[in-house]
């Protein structure tokens, strides 16, 4: 029974706080789960004047949402498909939650907080220092961070984790 006001707490959070992730990386992914993540959809609600709010990664002239740059634009699409990951619902959680069931891995919420991470590194680099973004280049930016991760990670993990890292093509 909850008190009144009260929602349960979903189990993202949970796996987030948990995670083997340095905590800039679990503060970006809470900001992304609370939809708080500095997108120009944020910054145009924020009132700050942008010459476009369009995504930077894509060509489609669509919104930079928090949904679009990291689940729907061609350009994430093609990177979480390096990573055999195919992205299936309609809002955030269903599509985290749905990663997380195909991962299905004890490390799930690291892999899944990290390649958010370095979609929106790709994306940043792209805007603030004119570095073209490629799936290739989000992949192997991925592959090192995890790498870091993994040397914060409990010794039972670390094996599994660098198996599956090493497996990644």
């Amino acid at each position: 029974i909850h008190l009144t006001g009260q929602r349960p707490t979903h189990q993202l959070f949970k796996g987030l706080w948990k995670s083997s992730c340095q905590n800039k990386h679990k503060v970006f992914f809470w900001l992304l789960l609370n939809d708080r993540l500095s997108t120009r959809q944020i910054l145009r609600r924020r009132n700050m004047f942008l010459p476009s709010y369009d995504c930077v990664c894509c060509h489609l002239e669509m919104e930079e949402t928090l949904l679009h740059l990291f689940f729907d634009c061609p350009f994430a699409l093609a990177c979480w498909a390096k990573i055999s990951i195919a992205l299936i619902g309609n809002s955030t959680w269903q599509i985290l939650e749905n990663i997380k069931d195909q991962l299905h891995l004890p490390f799930s919420m690291e892999i899944i907080i990290m390649f958010c991470w370095s979609l929106w590194m790709q994306r940043n680099d792209l805007i603030f220092r004119g570095i073209q973004p490629s799936p290739l280049g989000c992949v192997q930016s991925f592959k090192r961070e995890f790498a870091l991760v993994i040397l914060r990670a409990k010794s039972r993990t670390k094996d599994h984790m660098l198996e599956w890292l090493e497996a990644l093509v």
